[in-house]
């Protein structure tokens, strides 16, 4: 089951880039992990039981 209300990563790099105070708070790393993350096809994407498991 998929909660709707969560931001995908490709929605969170276009808020990202659209607002000044979010581009401050971002550190590089992790801008760059959002970027991977939206160029993963969804089926691609490990789960958190994959992740932790």
């Amino acid at each position: 089951m998929k909660n709707q209300n969560l931001a995908t990563p490709a929605e969170m790099v276009e808020d990202i880039l659209t607002d000044p105070v979010l581009q401050s708070r971002i550190s590089a790393d992790a801008f760059i992990g959002l970027l991977m993350m939206a160029n993963m096809p969804e089926n691609e994407k490990p789960t958190c039981y994959q992740q932790v498991g």
